[in-house]
């Protein structure tokens, strides 16, 4: 399969690796999300020897012995065993004073361990090698609380990395370049239930149906990509089901950390550690309105994984019923109903924001925004709160977008009543924007309004 998306972090490698002078490199992310792949990519285009030994989750001695193996291998040369970190990177350095040579170390933690010693060792040979070598050295990891670590300002290796790279899983339009032949109805299906996770996206079948794929890769009890739910949980975390507890909660739309606290079984130290590790490892997000950011009432904890969404808001708590059940009529009674009515309009305003995102960062709004978020409001008269789906925030001020995932096209009356919504709660829109589904009705003014249907979304 050809290499998909991450052209600019490609971009970036490939100039540090092009380099006449020494690099350190971190790239990390969580499992699955494409990191060795990227490297990979990047090391086809040199013509240098290559140091790449995968860590495992062995002992130190064992890991020095790969690497060892894999020195050897790459200058062809008899095998050497090297006792410590010292004494191989000695060895590589020396070597890259005569010509440049890369060293990739994947799964970095499992060598180091907690022996944060071997973080000084790396620490000493940059500082003492760096101006007479061209190494390139490339640590990357999974471990996302490891890899982060060794960033730390009162870390070892802290200020000694020439590129820090953090891969996230793919957003709504480059996760759809893993099935260009589909339709945009089913992109923004595929992507609402499988995310941007590229290994997840490898799995999807081009000859079956976005249903089909669900019925085949998650509904059966013990499917492929469940056991990789629980693998990417079990990575980090020893206490599983205070992850299966929070994510079954955030998914049912309980979102602060009181409603949250208020049936779990452990302690508050327990329940913000688990909060923590789950933020850290980028399964789930504090999410605070564009104009509340420093209420603490008002902020949310949301999944920011659609894999791990889909899982917990429909298969998780119906292990008895996907047993029961074939997985057509399981989706066809558990799952299609709230799919269509509440879960993919959710998405489809993620999919809104981010589409509001790219389109700012290349440089295709005016004026651009430097804020974006949801939009809470207190109707002090109707005695009830609520918020508004995306607000932007720019030089002029603010603009308001709203998501309607409807079969019909969005028409003037949905129009009035945003604006009329907006006048009575004395809320200062300078603009309006529109995300639909289906498009617009012909009385709806393209030059009045920011007008996105979902098939501009995709082109």
């Amino acid at each position: 399969m050809k290499f998909i998306g991450r052209q600019h972090e490609l971009s970036i490698i490939r100039q540090k690796l092009a380099s006449n002078r020494a690099e350190s490199m971190l790239v990390y992310g969580r499992r699955r999300v494409g990191k060795s792949e990227l490297i990979k990519e990047a090391l086809k285009e040199v013509d240098v020897p290559v140091i790449h030994y995968v860590c495992r989750k062995s002992s130190f001695s064992q890991n020095m012995a790969g690497l060892s193996q894999a020195a050897a291998k790459a200058f062809d040369e008899p095998f050497i065993k090297f006792e410590s970190i010292d004494q191989l990177l000695k060895y590589v350095y020396g070597k890259a004073t005569r010509q440049k040579i890369i060293l990739f170390i994947d799964e970095y933690p499992f060598l180091r361990g907690d022996n944060e010693a071997i973080d000084s060792e790396f620490q000493i040979a940059i500082d003492e090698w760096q101006h007479e070598t061209c190494l390139k050295l490339i640590l990357c990891g999974s471990y996302v609380e490891t890899m982060q670590k060794l960033v730390d300002s009162r870390a070892p290796l802290f200020g000694r990395f020439t590129e820090i790279m953090k891969l996230k899983p793919f957003d709504y339009y480059d996760a759809a370049k893993f099935f260009p032949n589909r339709t945009d109805e089913e992109k923004l299906l595929l992507y609402s239930v499988f995310g941007g996770v590229p290994f997840y996206l490898m799995q999807l079948d081009d000859n079956l149906s976005p249903v089909e794929n669900i019925q085949k890769l998650l509904i059966p009890e013990g499917a492929m990509l469940e056991n990789e739910i629980r693998l990417q949980l079990t990575a980090e975390l020893s206490k599983e089901e205070n992850a299966n507890y929070v994510l079954e909660k955030i998914a049912s739309g309980v979102g602060r950390y009181s409603e949250i606290a208020r049936d779990f079984s452990g302690s508050s130290g327990k329940l913000s550690h688990t909060l923590g590790k789950l933020e850290g490892m980028g399964l789930i997000e504090k999410d605070s309105p564009l104009n509340a950011s420093s209420n603490k009432r008002q902020h949310r904890y949301v999944i920011c994984d659609n894999l791990l969404d889909f899982y917990y808001t429909f298969l998780f708590r119906e292990t008895t019923a996907r047993s029961a059940m074939s997985p057509a009529v399981f989706f066809e009674s558990k799952v299609e109903g709230k799919l269509n009515i509440s879960y993919l309009p959710r998405k489809f305003e993620q999919a809104a924001m981010e589409y509001l995102l790219r389109q700012n960062r290349a440089g295709k709004i005016d004026p651009p925004f430097y804020a974006i978020g949801r939009y809470v409001y207190n109707d002090k008269a109707k005695r009830q709160n609520g918020e508004f789906d995306i607000v932007t925030q720019d030089d002029k001020g603010l603009i308001s977008y709203e998501c309607k995932y409807r079969k019909e096209p969005l028409g003037m009356k949905v129009v009035h009543e945003e604006e009329w919504q907006a006048k009575e709660l004395g809320l200062d829109f300078y603009g309006f924007g529109f995300f639909a589904r289906s498009g617009f009705a012909d009385d709806v003014d393209a030059k009045t309004y920011r007008l996105v249907s979902l098939q501009d979304m995709y082109s």
